[in-house]
Formats: C-alpha cells, sequence, structure tokens
C-alpha cells in the first residue's frame, strides 16, 4: 500500500516536471487558431441512453487523461468526442511535436494546444471530478501527459526516428 502511494507520488512529480518544461504559459490565446468543434451549435450528437461518468481521452490504447465532468454546456461525453475529433487532427494533419503543447488562459480558463490547434479547456468541475487543488495544476498534468503520450503514438515521432 505505501509502496503503491510513493510510486504515485513519483509519477505525479514527473507529470509536474514535464509540465513545466513541457507546456510553457502563454498569455493569450492564439491568433490562428485552428478551431475544431469550437461552439456549442456544433455540438456533437450523443445516442447512448446511458453513458458512463469517465472518458478516456487517448489513442492506440495510450490514455493520456480523463474527462469527468460536465463544462460550459457540453456533458462529458459531448466533451469527450470532440476533444478525440481535435486529437485525430491534430496526430493526422499536424506538423508538430511534442514540444508545441501548450497552456494558454482562454477567458479566464487554462486551455491546452497542440501548435494552434485548441485541445482542450479545463473548467473548475475537471478540478472538483479528479481531485485537483486548482484549474492550472490539473491543466499543467494533463499538458504533461499529453507531451510525453504525443511521443507514443504520434507519426511524426515514428518518422523521425527511421530517418
Amino acid at each position: 500500500m505505501v509502496r503503491t502511494r510513493l510510486t504515485g507520488l513519483a509519477v505525479l512529480g514527473a507529470l509536474v516536471t514535464c509540465a513545466l518544461v513541457w507546456a510553457p504559459q502563454v498569455q493569450a490565446q492564439l491568433a490562428n487558431e485552428v478551431k475544431i468543434l469550437g461552439g456549442e451549435d456544433e455540438k456533437p450528437v450523443t445516442l447512448a441512453k446511458e453513458t458512463p461518468e469517465t472518458f478516456e481521452i487517448g489513442v492506440g490504447g495510450v490514455t493520456f487523461f480523463r474527462i469527468r465532468a460536465s463544462a460550459a454546456g457540453f456533458t462529458p461525453a459531448e466533451r469527450a468526442r470532440i476533444v478525440d475529433a481535435r486529437l485525430v487532427h491534430i496526430i493526422s494533419y499536424a506538423e508538430l511535436d511534442s514540444e508545441s503543447v501548450s497552456i494558454v488562459p482562454v477567458r479566464g480558463k487554462p486551455t491546452i494546444y497542440v501548435g494552434n490547434v485548441r485541445l482542450v479547456t479545463v473548467y473548475p468541475s475537471d478540478v472538483e471530478a479528479a481531485g485537483g487543488e486548482s484549474m492550472d495544476q490539473l491543466a499543467g498534468w494533463w499538458a504533461a501527459s499529453v507531451a510525453c503520450c504525443l511521443k507514443a503514438v504520434a507519426p511524426w515521432v515514428r518518422v523521425q526516428a527511421e530517418m
């Protein structure tokens, strides 16, 4: 039990360190932002009668982070579908690397970008559901995880490694 907690704290420490290195704070919303499903008029249809409470965001069996809460008028299921669509776009079309992950304040909320593509905004409801201390802390964890996980699944990493 103690070993598991110590391992968990070590992993948490590593993610926070990655957040400081991989996700520098930027002070304004990106001017050339790529918006994918960015408005309430673009909500994805969720047909399931029952949906899980937690949605894992990731690719190829690699979990980047989990969405557990509604925010900004979107259910967790809607948010997960939007983030999944954005992640597919990033991995399929963006010529970026894991160093392109940043946190940008948008309307007072930390928002994770990969290059100029908005991936997800962190809300107080996310912090509460995740048991975190602040939006900035959770955004740092999520951004660090995105940066680290992109190395495992992004095609540009594999192409560079083959050269």
